[in-house]
């Protein structure tokens, strides 16, 4: 993904029809330090079981955040990555292990295939129609 335009931002112009004011009355963000995100991944799989993957520490801490003002608010986060994506992170947070999900541990016994190519269009047209 290019960070620099990431997809799901992408998306959600899409989806506003590139009305930038309307999605930026309806969408806002929050960061966090490291330092912080790691202590949220600690200190939930330690209270409660719960292994939370990096960006959904983030979402939680933004919904704690959101909720400071609102002592009888719900709300929802969602996390999609399973943490041992990010096993180099969270590892160190908790101390322990993170086992990989059976179907990512036969991906990653696969040899992997790659072919070297020049960064132009017509050596990834040729690459496509080989």
């Amino acid at each position: 993904m290019d960070v620099g335009a990431p997809s799901n931002f992408e998306r959600m112009q899409a989806m506003y029809g590139q009305d930038i004011e309307r999605l930026r009355r309806d969408v806002s963000g929050i960061a966090f330090e490291d330092r912080r995100v790691l202590d949220e991944i600690r200190e939930m799989y330690h209270r409660t079981g719960y292994l939370l993957d990096p960006h959904g520490a983030i979402a939680w801490l933004g919904l704690q955040d959101a909720l400071s003002t609102e002592p009888d608010g719900l709300g929802v986060f969602l996390a999609t990555a399973h943490p041992a994506k990010f096993r180099e992170v969270v590892e160190p947070a908790i101390g322990e292990t993170v086992p990989l999900p059976p179907a990512l541990a036969e991906a990653l016994k696969r040899p992997r295939n790659s072919v070297r190519l020049a960064a132009e269009y017509p050596a990834l047209s040729r690459l496509l129609r080989s």
